[in-house]
């Protein structure tokens, strides 16, 4: 459907993706990823997530609701802020899986990290748990560049710190304008 300047899908992606979900314990969403060579080539390992049942899509066709709303609702704001942040173009809903136990978990990462310093869907930013909130405002470049190693760019960490200051000030607009218990 287009064409994408620069365009790259690169298993070092799914590697810098865990390495920062870890840095905003979002782990617990990101399956392990790392670096591995096997018959002379190097690529990323990831771990299989254990008892999945679906993946969103699937959920979505079925008409199957969660069990909690509440819980639901929170993994998947979690999932829209990391999604923004990594700006991943091929972000889709058989990405999203699903437990037994309805714990969400992302996968696939090779399209994201891309240099753009925009978000590409603000809209899909309405709410943000205080305590990512407060990491996403810790980040740095610095600390960036020590977790994720070889695998991004200077120009797709600079992406990064751009996109990270665009949802907190969306953010930090959004409490102003509704109150932090709303957001």
């Amino acid at each position: 459907g287009g064409r994408e300047f620069n365009f790259a899908d690169s298993y070092h992606y799914n590697i810098a993706a865990y390495e920062l979900a870890l840095l905003l314990e979002l782990d617990d969403m990101v399956p392990v990823t790392v670096e591995r060579e096997w018959k002379g080539k190097k690529g990323s390992l990831s771990w299989w997530v254990d008892d999945v049942r679906m993946d969103e899509e699937e959920r979505l066709k079925r008409g199957i609701l969660p069990p909690d709303t509440g819980a639901w609702n929170t993994q998947m704001h979690r999932v829209r802020v990391f999604s923004q942040l990594v700006f991943d173009t091929d972000r889709n809903l058989q990405n999203v899986l699903i437990a037994g136990d309805w714990k969400i978990w992302i996968i696939d990462f090779s399209r994201a990290f891309r240099t753009l310093k925009k978000l590409p869907e603000v809209k899909d930013l309405v709410k943000c748990e205080g305590s990512l909130f407060s990491r996403l405002q810790g980040l740095t470049t610095e600390i960036i560049s020590r977790a994720v190693g070889d695998h991004l760019t200077r120009w797709e960490i600079e992406a990064l710190i751009a996109r990270r200051n665009l949802i907190v000030a969306h953010f930090q607009k959004l409490i102003a304008e509704k109150g932090e218990s709303k957001v």
